[in-house]
This record gives structure tokens, sequence and C-alpha cells, in this order.
């Protein structure tokens, strides 16, 4: 024991060194914006239990922030390429902010609908932008340590901003909930103009020289668009199945389980300890993994533990709390393993002139999932059950794993394909 407590601490410096200055200012204002992270989580049950809306209505209204955020995140994306990060993001967090306020505001169905569409909108081309930044800030040595790192403080405020989210509910009823969020999105706004004045980042990247030949040896690049490149195309409709399966954990799981008579503040207490798992153990988790396998091996390691998780859920649920607990574990190794290493993939195989609008398309996936997993959750809830919903959408994942073995091959194919034309 006295040998390992040593090692475990040398493991944590290793895990954390090397990280560029900027990519832990970065790193701080995530943790300011996404401690009000509370809309998100309790949307789906703010609409049915305080607002009325049925099940179906939730979901259209869940699945109108998915679309918003597909097109945030894709037009964010191919905005940062044109303009740079810097300026998308410091739009992103003041719009976004005074949109969160708005929401709490109004009660009609399609006026909701199309408020909170733009709202994600605003806030998703952040995603990209961010995305890009971190890839410009960080060497590719320490390039899945800084999108573990984003995503450790993304986390960290976000399991800060799910449990105060249950304690303003109860003292001050669900509004509170957007003017909290709104408001740190305008605070972490103020931090990101205080500490990362416009940089490098504020502008766009230099196109890319003309591809090397073989005979250069050096490394080809292209520039195609993202939606025509085969690898990305199968990473993509991967990864829209696995978060599909995940995304349920924001839709129909917390109406589930209040449904079997868990409060709000005992399901923002599972955030709570899903983000601090997250911060504990996710950054030598992802060292180690990221120096010792393959990417596509750990993503469809990732995958894997999603899947028992959410298949265990049915079971756990009539028998107490303690086994929720172990579903939320479980769901949290998967996605610790599985979405920093789909950013890493994507930002170091495309080509750099396009490399937001590559991440933004990545990006947009998660907003899709967002769209299918509340839209077909709650359809499938209404009419079958929730148990039968849970299943079916779940089963997206087993499609993901599948999709995910095309995606190193697909790569490799067009980069023999590329050697060929230039030979």
């Amino acid at each position: 024991m006295a040998a390992f407590l040593p090692r475990l601490t040398q493991l944590y410096v290793r895990a954390f060194a090397g990280l560029p200055r900027k990519v832990w200012l970065l790193s701080l204002v995530m943790v300011v914006n996404r401690s009000g992270a509370m809309v998100v989580a309790f949307l789906s049950v703010y609409l049915v239990n305080s607002m009325g809306y049925t099940a179906t209505d939730a979901g259209w209204v869940m699945g109108a922030f998915g679309a918003g955020g597909i097109v945030g995140n894709y037009v964010g994306g191919l905005l940062n390429d044109r303009y740079g990060s810097w300026h998308i993001m410091v739009f992103s967090l003041i719009t976004a902010g005074i949109l969160h306020i708005l929401i709490g505001q109004v009660t009609a169905f399609w006026p909701l609908c199309i408020l909170v569409f733009f709202t994600s909108v605003t806030a998703d081309a952040f995603r990209p932008a961010n995305r890009a930044a971190i890839a410009i800030y960080a060497d590719p040595e320490h390039l899945t340590q800084a999108y573990g790192l984003q995503r450790l403080a993304a986390n960290l405020g976000f399991s800060i901003g799910p449990a105060l989210g249950g304690l303003l509910i109860g003292l001050y009823g669900y509004e509170s909930l957007f003017w909290a969020d709104g408001l740190t999105f305008l605070l972490a706004a103020a931090l990101f103009l205080i500490t990362l004045p416009a940089d490098e980042t504020a502008r766009p990247l230099e196109e890319d020289p003309a591809p090397a030949s073989p005979a250069q040896n050096q490394p080809l690049r292209e520039t195609r668009p993202a939606l025509r490149q085969p690898w990305l195309v199968y990473l993509i409709l991967a990864n829209t199945c696995v978060i599909t399966c995940f995304f349920q954990f924001f839709s129909t799981i917390p109406v589930y389980l209040t449904d079997h008579g868990y409060t709000e503040g005992e399901f923002g207490l599972l955030l709570t300890i899903s983000g601090v798992l997250i911060v504990a153990v996710e950054m030598p988790l992802v060292y180690l993994a990221d120096r010792r396998y393959r990417p596509l091996y750990v993503m469809l390691g990732g995958t894997t533990l999603i899947l028992a998780g959410y298949f265990l859920l049915p079971f756990a649920v009539p028998l107490g709390y303690a086994l929720v607990v172990l579903w939320i574990v479980l769901i949290t190794l998967g996605e610790i393993l599985f979405m920093p290493f789909t950013s890493t993939y994507v930002a170091k195989h495309a080509p750099p002139v396009r490399r937001g609008e590559y991440l933004g398309v990545l990006s947009a996936s998660y907003s899709l999932a967002f769209i299918l997993s509340p839209v077909l959750g709650f359809q499938l809830a209404e009419h079958f059950g929730y148990v039968v919903s849970i299943f079916t959408v779940s089963s997206f994942g087993i499609l993901g794993i599948l999709l995910l073995f095309g995606v190193d091959k697909a790569r490799e194919a067009r980069t023999r394909m590329l050697q060929g034309d230039l030979v």
C-alpha cells in the first residue's frame, strides 16, 4: 500500500503534465459555465411535471433543443474556420446566457420550441470552436489529455449544477433554474474575455499546403469536405448511435425515475456522482488508455460499459437506489472511455483548414442524438412503457459498435487511394 500511493500520485501528475496555460484557462471558463447546467438536466421533468405537457410534447421540445444543436454545431464549425474560434466562443456565451433566461418566461408550446431551438443553436456553436481552439493550444502528444481536461472541467461544473438545481427547485421553483443557467453563461463570458483576450484563435487558420507525395516521406493532407469523408461518416453515425443510447440520461430516465418514487433531488445527486467520478478518475484513465491502446478499441470498451448500464437499469430501479448508483457508475465509466477519444480521433485526422468543420460535424452528431433519444424514447414510453423504451433505444449502442469497426478501415482505404493517385 505504501508503494502504491506514490505510484498513484505520479500517475495523476503525469496525466495533468504538459498542458498549456491557455488550456487550463479555457477549462476554468468551462467550470463556471457548466456550474449552471441545470436546464438540460431538468427540462423534461419541468415540461411534464410542472408545465403539464404530455410525454410526447416534452419529447418534441427536447427534440427542438437537439435540432438547434445540430445547426449550431455545424454552422459554428464553419464559422470557426472562417473567423476563428475566439469570436464564436464569445458570441455563444453571451447570447446563450440571455436566451436561457427567456426560456423560463415562455409557456406556449410553439414559441417554447422556437426559443429552445435558437438557444441551443447559440449555445452549441461554442463546442466546435472550443475543440478547435484546444487543437491549436495543445500539441498532438497531449491532445487527448487536453480534451480530457475540458471534459473534466465540464463535469466538475456539471457536478455542481444539477445538485444546486434540485435545491433551487425545492426552494424557489423551476423558474430559478433558467435565471441561474443564464447568469452563469454571462459570468463565463466575462471570465473568458478577461483571461483569454483575442489571440491566435481569433483568426482563421492558414490554408494547407499542397498534398505531400509519398516520395517526400511526409503525411498526406487533403481538404475534402467533412460529409464527403467516408471514415468521418462512419464515425459520426457510430457516435450518433452510442450517444442516442447515452442521452436517455437527460430525457426519459429522469421521468422514469420520478414515476418510481425517486425525487428530483435524488436524480440531481446521481448527476453529481457522475461528475465527481469523472473528476476523480477521467484524466489518469484517459492518460493510460491513450498510451496503451488504439483509440477505437477504447471507444468500443466505453460503448460496452454504457450498454451494460442501460440494460441493467430496468432491473435496478425497483430494487433500490444503491443499484441505480451502480448504473450511473457504469455509464459514467463508459462515457469517460468513449467521448474524449472521438474528439482526439477527428482532430488528429482532419485537415487543419477544415478542423472546425470536421469537429462541428462530430458535435452535430451529439445534437442529432439529443433529438433521437427523447423523440423515440418518449414515443415508445407513451405507447409501450418506459422499460420497452429503454431497451429499444439502448439497442442503438449495438449498432454503434458495428459501425465503429468500419472507421479505421475506411480511413486506411482513403489513404491508400490517395497514395495511388500520387504515385
